[in-house]
């Protein structure tokens, strides 16, 4: 019996224990963006052929897709900075009208090939564009850009994330009448980026050189920090 009311007797005594100074902290979280030119862009671009036959569809429009290819080389454009995203061949239906119920007739095929292509020079994607006009491409979507060293963005924006918690830290001590102490814990999250650029645009022939505005990318890192008060 003695046994069990020590045990009850130090149960009491640690729950009323005061709290821990440790527990005493500023949790923070700080902002940081890093910004920069993009060094690297994409396009992805398409070429389409409409025939009265699957075998003609299709081989338009792989001779329309040889002269993409073929001017992006005579614009510097190395193989392995192209890649084929999709080739389709479709039948084309006559249209329906008073024929509720009818099977539709097939009057026609459609091909398409489409390529995503790296361009490593974003300074020259106006030439280029104007290039694939020439060439015969039918269609340009999602033209993104990026920067090829993420890491060196990345840990840029990751400083001024630290520096903006400390700040704030600053700021909530000094307020709080408090002196703040050492850090405790960081904690990296919502780390996000680079936030590429994106044009979306159906291409049209152009006289001379497409105008292209690369703008910036960003990328921005959260990070939580805890602080001890002294």
């Amino acid at each position: 019996m003695t046994y069990f009311k020590f045990l009850i007797f130090a149960v009491i005594t640690f729950a009323a224990l005061p709290t821990d100074a440790a527990e005493r902290t500023i949790s923070v979280d700080g902002i940081g963006t890093a910004t920069a030119k993009p060094d690297m862009a994409e396009i992805y671009v398409a070429v389409i052929a409409n025939k009265a036959t699957a075998d003609d569809a299709m081989a338009m429009v792989s001779k329309k897709a040889a002269g993409v290819l073929k001017s992006l080389a005579s614009q510097g454009i190395a193989d392995t900075d192209i890649q084929t995203g999709s080739i389709s061949l479709n039948p084309v239906f006559q249209p329906q009208r008073n024929n509720v119920g009818k099977k539709p007739a097939v009057v026609g095929y459609r091909a398409s090939i489409d390529n995503r292509v790296r361009v490593r020079e974003p300074g020259s994607l106006g030439k280029i564009l104007d290039a694939l006009s020439k060439a015969g491409v039918d269609r340009l979507n999602n033209i993104h850009f990026s920067v090829a060293d993420t890491d060196a963005l990345r840990a840029e924006a990751r400083g001024k994330a630290v520096k903006n918690a400390f700040a704030i830290a600053e700021q909530l001590s000094a307020a709080a009448s408090v002196q703040r102490g050492d850090v405790l814990s960081i904690v990296e999250g919502g780390s996000g980026g680079p936030i590429p650029q994106q044009r979306e645009m159906v291409f049209a022939s152009v006289q001379g050189g497409v105008p292209v505005m690369t703008g910036d990318v960003s990328v921005q890192v959260r990070v939580h920090v805890v602080f001890a008060i002294k």
